[in-house]
């Protein structure tokens, strides 16, 4: 694949992602009426889609999302992990799937009278605790992105810290947030609990535009990297004493909190623990099949997050190549890692391109989608565009491209 080509397929790519926005409502992951998660405002997959386009490309679609998602915050601070305009759950069943959008209008527009559902942590059998982290990470984002977004977040200033307080409330003395056992982050088919890795990163992050003084940031990120970061193995664990490798929260955490020579040394373990022909794994080790939820496994789904690659953390994982191709001091280390995060926008789009879209699962060894019987992933998912986006962007404006459109 050539560089135009490349062009010509960020092109396409960004069409396809003005297809995910509808007015008044927000963001959805999938775009196709018969598609899963479609006609859904998720507040997760927003923030990270947000974050990587959407606030540079279409502030309005930034705007309508977040006065969804605010509109429908509870008395306590609370926020809705996802509002909907059809049922997720019907949609997800074998069999009543075209009962989604006929149920919808008959019981929420017909008797309830409203023309969107939300959806908190505790309902529909989902405990997603990353909701909080995630808005007030994208709404700061886009407070300090321009004079638009200053005024927009200014006037929903209130909403945010009343999200904050709640969420604080999960606090511990040592300022770390503990869950109950459940599904309770992205990784939503497996079981987790406890003071987990990826969510403390999430949270430590948020909380450093929440601090005015430098002590109490540093002192957050001294803390973090103690309970969370195996200094050995350089990654950062799934949960407080375990060892089992998370590779978001370790790419989350090496681009929020780790120096160029520690990045380095994230992603040769990387390397070495996660890399798989699609792209990078989510955990190693995976966790037991007792973990993983019970649909899951009846559908012959048990690998959806414990071994599927999802295209979006493999080109998160570019940024981590390029914080070092920009930050590191020894010239030949920047010069390995701007040509491996060029050689793999240049994978991703011939992943994408060899399985005709940028679906949201592949397997791992076999670089096809995992599109099975019972589930058929979005062809064209939110978080694999978007972030296939931001990576092209950035080296875009960096110059290692050869040529831009």
């Amino acid at each position: 694949m050539n560089v135009p080509h490349l062009d010509a397929l960020a092109a396409r790519y960004a069409a396809l992602l003005a297809k995910h926005y509808e007015r008044g409502f927000g963001i959805s992951p999938a775009a196709e009426p018969h598609e899963n998660f479609y006609r859904q405002v998720w507040a997760r997959d927003f923030s990270h889609a947000a974050a990587h386009y959407f606030i540079y490309s279409d502030p309005q679609a930034v705007e309508d999302s977040l006065s969804t998602i605010f509109r429908h915050q509870r008395a306590d601070g609370s926020l809705p992990f996802r509002v909907e305009k059809e049922y997720l759950l019907l949609k997800l069943t074998p069999g009543l799937r075209f009962l989604a959008r006929p149920l919808f209008r008959l019981i929420e527009g017909w008797i309830r009278g409203r023309v969107e559902r939300p959806v908190y942590s505790g309902e529909d059998f989902s405990f997603a605790e990353d909701t909080v982290p995630a808005v007030l990470l994208v709404s700061e984002m886009y407070r300090t992105s321009g004079e638009r977004g200053e005024t927009f977040m200014a006037a929903h200033g209130e909403a945010c810290a009343r999200a904050r307080e709640y969420f604080t409330k999960k606090c511990g003395p040592d300022g770390f947030v503990s869950v109950a056992p459940g599904n309770v982050d992205w990784a939503d088919s497996v079981t987790r609990g406890g003071k987990l890795g990826l969510l403390n990163v999430l949270w430590a992050r948020a909380a450093q535009g929440m601090h005015s003084e430098d002590d109490d940031v540093a002192r957050t990120e001294r803390a973090l990297l103690d309970v969370f970061y195996d200094r050995d193995g350089a990654f950062f664990r799934t949960a407080e004493g375990e060892r089992r490798l998370d590779t978001v929260a370790t790419i989350l955490g090496a681009l929020f909190f780790l120096d160029a020579r520690e990045c380095v040394r994230v992603e040769e373990a990387l390397k070495v623990r996660m890399t798989r022909p699609s792209g990078l794994g989510n955990f190693d080790p995976p966790y037991p099949p007792h973990s993983v939820r019970l649909p899951f496994r009846l559908i012959g789904h048990g690998d959806y997050h414990n071994a599927y690659v999802w295209p979006w953390v493999s080109l998160q994982n570019i940024h981590v190549k390029i914080k070092i191709a920009q930050t590191h001091p020894e010239e030949a280390v920047r010069e390995q890692y701007k040509q491996e995060a060029v050689g793999d926008l240049y994978d991703a789009a011939a992943l994408f391109e060899n399985a005709s879209g940028a679906y949201e699962i592949f397997f791992p060894d076999s670089r096809k989608p995992a599109d099975t019987r019972w589930y058929h992933p979005p062809r064209f998912f939110l978080a694999s565009l978007a972030g296939f986006m931001s990576v092209y962007r950035k080296l875009l404006a960096l110059g290692w491209l050869e040529e831009g459109v």
